[in-house]
């Protein structure tokens, strides 16, 4: 289905691409508008399908044949429309010099964007949506992080779907990837899962006005309007978190039971082979002394997520309570959106964050 859909947009794509006229402006506010569209649907789309998947309506892996079809479409809708829009005096005037945004220690999916070629319109779109699509992954699978290896192939430096930026090797324990049902902690991690979205694009959306109209990063981030709407945003965030969360504090490998028969269980070295041996898992509890199902100590609930946030310029951290997962939602979301704005905004004078900066880093 997927390469059907392909061809049938690629049959129709050059009634889309013409030559554009030097506009800069027009280029950039172009730029801006369709990678918007992309980011939502992205975001959103794959966003929806791994909450079906979790809660057992969807069979994954994400995104489906569905809606990688309909992403398929709206990337080359993109696409077609910056290709027709943009001229490569355009691309000079704002600064594009080439697709090599990231840093050595990339992942293999920043290092392909890297090694694009920047010398016709068509590609230059190309190489703006190889960077935003790896670092739409990366933000995804850190608030999926149960489905974070559907989502990146592999983990840190060897992906070849998600970002990772430098220090790719400090991601810390992998969480288990599971489905997590339809239970409580599944309503906690959708919750995560949207606030967490909701927060990255009001945030880029913000900044990005900003940004067309003239404005730095300095500017745009000192801009005490911009400020209380970013408060306000990040708000909303902690309250859907905490409300959908409770006092569940995040944990990679939550503890579970084998149950066999009755209350009796087996040691089992993970979920799958618990059950490919016939029997049930009890999440909350462990095989006790008396080889019975026994409540957890403490019986705290908990979140399967990350035990490091995995920033970007080796600022990771431990993450061990919800307080921390939420700074880290933060974090990272900050990190992408700069990024994401360098891949509009190349001109070093703008002073957007791209992941070849490292030494430029701060929290604001």
């Amino acid at each position: 289905m997927r390469a059907t859909l392909l061809a049938a947009l690629m049959f129709s794509l050059p009634a889309l691409v013409g030559t554009a006229s030097a506009d800069p402006v027009l280029c950039q506010k172009t730029i801006a508008k369709q990678y918007t569209t992309l980011k939502k649907k992205t975001l959103k789309g794959i966003g929806k399908c791994l909450d079906k998947e979790n809660k057992g309506d969807l069979s994954g892996p994400c995104p489906d044949t569905i809606t990688a079809g309909k992403l398929d479409i709206a990337r080359q809708k993109v696409e077609g429309k910056v290709a027709a829009t943009c001229s490569m005096a355009d691309a000079a005037a704002l600064g594009f010099g080439g697709c090599n945004f990231g840093f050595p220690e990339g992942s293999a999916a920043e290092a392909a964007c890297s090694a694009l070629p920047v010398t016709t319109p068509a590609e230059l779109a190309a190489c703006i949506t190889c960077w935003k699509e790896a670092d739409f992954f990366e933000f995804l699978a850190l608030l999926y992080a149960s489905h974070a290896v559907e989502l990146c192939g592999t983990l840190g430096s060897s992906s070849t779907i998600c970002s990772q930026g430098g220090c790719a090797s400090l991601l810390g324990t992998t969480p288990d990837q599971r489905d997590l049902g339809d239970t409580g902690e599944n309503d906690c991690q959708k919750g995560i899962g949207k606030a967490g979205i909701k927060y990255l694009l009001t945030r880029e959306k913000l900044l990005e006005k900003c940004a067309l109209a003239g404005g730095t990063r300095t500017t745009c981030l000192n801009d005490a309007d911009i400020q209380l709407k970013l408060g306000k945003a990040e708000a909303k965030k902690l309250a859907v978190i905490q409300d959908k969360c409770g006092n569940r504090d995040p944990l990679p490998n939550l503890p579970f039971c084998c149950r066999t028969m009755g209350n009796q269980c087996v040691a089992a070295a993970d979920r799958a082979t618990c059950v490919s041996g016939g029997n049930d898992v009890q999440e909350g509890k462990t095989c006790g002394g008396s080889n019975t199902c026994d409540p957890v100590p403490g019986g705290q609930q908990k979140i399967t997520w990350w035990d490091t946030c995995p920033r970007r310029y080796c600022g990771n951290y431990s993450v061990t309570t919800l307080a921390d997962l939420i700074a880290c939602v933060d974090d990272k979301a900050d990190e992408i959106v700069d990024s994401m704005l360098c891949y509009q905004f190349p001109n070093p004078s703008a002073g957007w964050i791209c992941p070849s900066s490292p030494s430029g880093a701060f929290l604001d």
